[in-house]
């Protein structure tokens, strides 16, 4: 009874007294700036207990206060498999974003062809990291096997040291990585550089023109190229400023020869810090998400903003808000991580939502949640979005140790299946393990949660490393694009197995380690995400919707529908309010008897309705969930 007492009491402060209570703007700033200059953040946490104690107090430590909160976690209802690859690079230098990253490229015309840029620094590279560089790594076997190609080139001065690199690629399959770099020191800019042809690696150094004799540079670029090289725009860039709550964007309208040719800079009301996303639709449009500045506004300072364009980035749309942190309630935003892929010509886009102040603070120890957007949700509200991933789903275990702006869930990326009928969410989560030399810093996970109806629905989260022996599995990024066949859907992922818990960059007291890059790549058989499948080809002799089977459910239940006639069917439900609060088919089908297995994870107990049109056809159904 005492202990319990005592772990009650212990939690009641942890929101206040883990990392110091809570990390300020400047703080979380201050970890972007390590390129420049690095400094020990957060160094009041070390040696520190939960209740603010020195370890030797004679209570529980850190370590063993985290290993006792525990909460249920829901048993996953689907089976995946994966395997992991090393690429051949381990790194020092382990901070390999600062946001969501995006190191993995897989050719949508050539689907054996998967590309990955790394950021690398060798052992013994001090603090200032003067040896740092992108790395490009090859493999023409669907991540089988990597090759090393080559350094990417770096600035056009003495100084070679690059980092917080980016990939994408063109239609000709030839690779397009964005870093930046020393640029006439001690000035850092943003870079991009084509490969000649698909994995020869051999660049040209393009860079958009911008003044050296400013502090405030454009860096922490992220690429997007159009959807053929033969347009007049090749690819759109967007950087932001260290240090200057402001970001920017710049069409490149020729790459044969350095620097390039290039449009001018547009700003937008971006924060720093790759705290922005960009993709392109099956169309040419491109989107891009980001979570805004603070300006005069602080009530404002964690929503979250979308714009589109549909002339290959020459001009976009008037900035859409897809969520508003509310201050007066959870004070849940986003601090870093935000994603997006479209799916056909649908923006899907993930982002995280940390307990936060409106001062920008944010507190690592709080429970956080992964939340999906998508304009295809139902309702007509823009800002709308659902949690795909929360503590219930995947446990409370919370960040503590060395200042790398992360939290309890962090840093989801988004990827889209071939043919477009999946989606993949990776992101990451502490583990309920602290290890190093300070023993004060936790090793995180790698979770992934996947959807087969365009993002209405989502998987029970799992666990994708083994849980045994303890490693930091961090900075995951999935391919925008992953291949599939006939029976499975594969997810890409390239990610960073720590030895040591924390990154190194930011000061941890762990002591240097090699970090090696590991592919991933998930196998989920078709059957455990595709929700219709189809039951008889038979012509039925009319419409019909059958009763879900299991009623009452939790989550998952079956509903079973007949096409009499091929054409437009809708298949949606609706809660007690006539609220529509999920989309399970709006789409074409052959004649047929079908069968949906509805995911209800994200939804809450309760009466909800299911209704069919088809065809001038309509007919309603009741059905109860109960968790």
């Amino acid at each position: 009874m005492f202990k319990k007492l005592l772990l009650a009491a212990l939690l009641m402060v942890i929101g206040v007294s883990v990392v110091s209570a809570q990390l300020t703007k400047a703080q979380i700033d201050q970890v972007s700036r390590v390129e420049f200059k690095i400094k020990m953040i957060g160094d009041a946490v070390v040696g520190v207990r939960a209740d603010g104690k020195s370890n030797n107090y004679g209570l529980p430590s850190v370590s063993s206060l985290i290993r006792g909160i525990h909460h249920n976690v829901m048993t996953p209802d689907w089976n995946w498999s994966a395997t992991f690859t090393a690429i051949g690079c381990a790194s020092i230098y382990d901070l390999c974003s600062n946001g969501s990253p995006v190191q993995i490229w897989q050719d949508p015309s050539t689907p054996d062809n998967i590309h990955i840029a790394v950021v690398y620094a060798p052992l013994g590279d001090g603090t200032s990291f003067p040896n740092r560089r992108t790395k490009y790594y090859f493999s023409s076997d669907r991540g089988t096997t990597w090759t090393y190609m080559t350094d990417v080139p770096s600035g056009t001065t003495s100084d070679k040291k690059s980092g917080f690199p980016s990939i994408n690629g063109f239609s000709d399959g030839s690779a397009l990585i964005v870093n930046h770099c020393i640029d006439g020191a001690p000035n850092t800019i943003a870079h991009a550089y084509k490969d000649a042809f698909p994995g020869t690696g051999s660049f040209t150094n393009l860079y958009p023109s911008q003044s050296n004799t400013s502090t405030t540079q454009n860096i922490w670029p992220r690429a997007i190229s159009t959807t053929n090289t033969t347009l007049a725009n090749k690819f759109l860039l967007v950087a932001s400023q260290n240090g200057v709550d402001s970001s920017m964007w710049i069409n490149n309208t020729g790459y044969g020869s350095t620097p390039g040719t290039w449009g001018s800079w547009h700003y937008f009301q971006g924060d720093q810090a790759e705290t922005y996303a960009i993709a392109r639709g099956a169309d040419g449009r491109i989107g891009m998400v980001y979570k805004n500045n603070d300006g005069n506004n602080p009530e404002s300072y964690a929503d979250v903003w979308f714009i589109e364009s549909t002339n290959n980035g020459t001009s976009f749309s008037t900035q859409l808000k897809i969520f508003d942190c509310n201050f007066a309630t959870d004070s849940l935003g986003p601090v870093r991580g935000v994603s997006i892929v479209y799916a056909g010509n649908v923006a899907k886009v993930v982002f995280e939502t940390i307990k936060q102040t409106d001062a920008g603070s944010f507190f690592p120890g709080a429970p956080a949640k992964i939340r999906f957007w998508s304009p295809s949700l139902p309702g007509s509200d823009p800002n709308k979005s659902i949690v795909i991933a929360d503590t219930t789903l995947v446990g409370w275990h919370p960040y503590v140790g060395v200042n790398d702006v992360m939290s309890t869930l962090c840093r989801p990326n988004i990827g889209v299946s071939a043919d477009g009928n999946v989606l993949f969410c990776v992101f990451t989560v502490p583990s309920d393990y602290v290890g190093g030399i300070t023993d004060t810093t936790t090793f995180t996970d790698m979770w992934l949660t996947a959807s087969g109806n365009g993002g209405s629905s989502w998987k029970t989260p799992v666990k994708v490393n083994a849980a045994t022996p303890h490693y930091d599995w961090r900075y995951p990024s999935v391919s925008l694009w992953n291949d599939n066949n006939a029976t499975t859907y594969y997810c890409n992922i390239n990610v960073l197995r720590g030895i040591m818990p924390g990154s190194y960059v930011n000061g941890s007291g762990n002591g240097e380690s090699a970090e090696p890059y590991y592919f991933v790549r998930v196998a989920i058989p078709k059957t455990e995400v595709i929700s219709v499948r189809t039951i008889s080809t038979e012509v039925p002799s009319n419409f019909s919707l059958s009763q879900n089977y299991p009623n009452p459910f939790n989550p998952t239940t079956n509903i079973k529908f007949a096409v009499n006639k091929a054409g437009l069917v809708s298949l949606k439900v609706y809660d007690l309010a006539g609220k529509e609060v999920s989309t399970l088919v709006n789409e074409n089908m052959a004649v047929g008897t079908y069968e949906y297995k509805f995911d209800a994870s994200s939804l809450s107990s309760g009466i909800y309705f299911y209704t069919m049109k088809a065809n001038g056809y309509s007919e309603t159904k009741k059905m109860m969930l109960i968790k």
